[in-house]
């Protein structure tokens, strides 16, 4: 099995490819040298640091690695030390890796010396068909009226709901803005779910009349659950592409400082096309389950790759997986799910790709582990992250 290398056997590991069993079996084959190494050279993030593996030793900490794999050891749980707080996440092969010195020279800082970020209170708005501006409390619940007065969705926490039995004779839209920070649910009123990322702007309509197309608008990112219509085709307009679909999931990401507007198909069937095309039946792809299609805004075609859907919409239960991404685009990332800005002065790290895995961590705890894994310097003041 040594002909796989062993960011390849984590990899596998971690997606539930290889069993606890076989990891360990495979894992004998590699010294702790070789371990290390992979390592240093690829970041995998299930963990935080765990005081249990500071400063021990090395040979003892493999040993103790591969028990943990043979034993199926996994424990979530959180504790303090010292004043500074660790959360333990033993995805059984991490439990080793933390062990191995990958880190073991980074101490942990304390909180009273851990920089504090204030996150700006920006509410979800909401922009009826009438000029009206809505502003979503989410911790509270109300009616959404239309010019009449009638009772046309019902904004509870952090969803609202669309009734199905207000079916006016024009098409009125509403239009949602989710600041950075957020994220939002919405159900249209034939049933479709959707779930609307952070920075990200949906207008769509507040009833969809019968013999019309459902077509919403999106800027940024949203998970759509379609209802079915076999008659009534759904369609997403994302500016340069858009998406046409009868009844499936998909993400669409297509915020507008990216250079390439993604879609990712989980389940059912979706077609996009260049909606600048004049002839579009040479410039649409039809997708398959598993499969993303990529609009370069530069070349102006499209591009397809079998991917592990997890991946892109993990953001609709709050997690936040990369793979070999580009630390740029990840900054982009953290900045729309936190709410900050990241200024880097590092020019090569843009370039420079890492894989981690985050849930329920704060930007200042993912920041300690870039820091402590990685020798990244930076600074906090207010809402903006400079990186030295």
């Amino acid at each position: 099995m040594k002909n796989n290398t062993l960011e390849s056997l984590i990899q596998d590991y971690l997606e539930g490819k290889i069993e606890e069993s076989k990891m360990y079996e495979y894992i004998q084959a590699y010294s702790v040298e070789e371990v290390k190494k992979s390592l240093s050279d690829s970041m995998e993030v299930d963990y935080l640091l765990s005081k249990k593996y500071l400063e021990v030793d090395q040979e003892v900490a493999y040993k103790d690695f591969l028990e943990q794999i043979k034993l199926r050891a996994i424990n979530v749980k959180e504790s303090k030390a010292g004043g500074i707080r660790t959360i333990w996440k033993y995805a059984a092969i991490f439990t080793g890796i933390v062990g191995l010195g990958v880190a073991l020279t980074f101490l942990s800082r304390s909180n009273s010396e851990q920089e504090n970020i204030t996150i700006a209170n920006e509410e979800v708005n909401l922009h009826l068909g009438n000029g009206k501006l809505e502003i979503i409390k989410e911790t509270g619940s109300t009616n959404i009226l239309d010019s009449e007065g009638n009772v046309i969705a019902v904004q509870t926490g952090d969803k609202i709901k669309y009734s199905a039995v207000h079916k006016p004779e024009e098409t009125h839209y509403n239009e949602l803005s989710v600041p950075y920070g957020k994220k939002f649910e919405l159900e249209l009123s034939d049933g479709t779910i959707v779930y609307i990322n952070a920075g990200s702007v949906l207008k769509y309509p507040t009833s969809f009349i019968t013999g019309n197309n459902r077509e919403v608008s999106l800027k940024g990112e949203a998970f759509f659950k379609v209802a079915e219509d076999k008659e009534h085709p759904f369609i997403v307009n994302s500016g340069s592409v858009n998406v046409r679909v009868l009844g499936t999931e998909f993400n669409v990401s297509a915020y507008g400082e990216d250079m390439e507007n993604n879609t990712v198909l989980v389940s059912g069937s979706v077609q996009l096309y260049d909606s600048l095309s004049v002839d579009t039946k040479t410039t649409q792809v039809k997708l398959v389950p598993g499969e993303r299609g990529t609009w370069s805004k530069e070349q102006h075609n499209f591009k397809t790759d079998m991917v592990d859907t997890a991946i892109y919409t993990s953001w609709v239960q709050g997690k936040l997986i990369f793979r070999n991404m580009p630390f740029k685009q990840i900054r982009r990332q953290l900045e729309r799910r936190y709410n900050v800005t990241i200024v880097n002065t590092d020019t090569s790290l843009d370039n420079n790709t890492f894989s981690a895995n985050f849930e329920e961590e704060s930007i200042e705890e993912i920041l300690e582990i870039f820091d402590r894994t990685y020798g990244i310097e930076y600074s906090i003041k207010d809402n903006t992250i400079i990186i030295k």
